[in-house]
């Protein structure tokens, strides 16, 4: 597949002369400390740690059946600023109207990245590059609709809340449309993108390993200990995980060219 050639080089140059490299130093939170008053919907610190995510997303998705929804799935945490700045746009308006007639909403939280990996592939998603991680999905299918953009939301704490209106409410006409389509996948297509699966299994497996590096180090400067934090790495992470999500995206746009 030589069209594949120069984006997956460029992504597997920094991953093998670094060791490292995938997530985004400022989602890491060194904001200043919430107001006082300011309650968990309005902070967006929702992402509670549960026992059981799967039985969580099932409960979610089985809501979402029941009234007629769609599942909007985000993978977050409470220590990244762009994960609590989606949540608590979620429940702002005008957004919320949308959210809350079309939408049933599963927080997932994914700790200090050592979690959520069971969730997004149940969903035929290696990996979650980014948090948050916003899927919004068929709840009787398991459909994924925003495959193809779901990661721009890591940058959520800079998307205004007009273009999330727009967003979300362009999901939620589209979606059933989306799912009706009889037309049979071209074969060539569907080998390109069986190729580019195949590629994004690779760079998943890499990411967890990265991923692995990161939690001590999150979890030991969340507990205190300032030193224990490397920007170094975890800007190389974060430039990995964006490089290879990007190049996905270019894959599969020029795929179906």
């Amino acid at each position: 597949m030589n069209m594949m050639k120069p984006l997956i080089y460029t992504s597997l140059v920094l991953l093998l002369s670094t060791g490292l490299s995938a997530i985004e130093v400022h989602a890491y939170d060194d904001a200043p400390a919430e107001k006082p008053k300011m309650t968990a919907m309005e902070s967006g610190n929702l992402f509670i740690p549960s026992e059981d995510s799967m039985a969580d997303l099932k409960a979610g998705f089985d809501a979402a059946q029941k009234s007629n929804k769609l599942a909007l799935v985000v993978m977050g945490a409470n220590w990244c600023h762009d994960s609590r700045a989606l949540a608590a746009r979620l429940y702002k308006e005008p957004l919320s109207s949308i959210i809350n007639a079309h939408y049933e909403v599963i927080l997932i939280d994914v700790g200090y990245l050592e979690k959520g990996k069971d969730v997004i592939s149940s969903l035929g998603i290696p990996v979650y590059y980014a948090t948050p991680t916003v899927l919004i999905v068929d709840p009787l299918s398991r459909q994924v609709l925003n495959a193809d953009n779901r990661n721009q939301w890591g940058n959520a704490y800079t998307i205004s809340m007009k273009e999330s209106v727009d967003y979300f409410t362009q999901f939620s006409e589209a979606g059933q449309s989306a799912l009706q389509s009889d037309d049979e996948p071209d074969e060539n297509l569907q080998k390109l993108l069986t190729d580019i699966e195949a590629f994004e299994d690779v760079q998943a497996a890499r990411l967890y390993d990265a991923y692995a590096v990161l939690t001590p180090m999150l979890k030991a400067y969340k507990a205190g200990d300032q030193k224990a934090f490397s920007e170094k790495v975890w800007n190389e992470v974060r430039d990995y995980r964006f490089k290879v999500s990007e190049d996905v995206v270019a894959l599969r746009a020029e795929a179906r060219k």
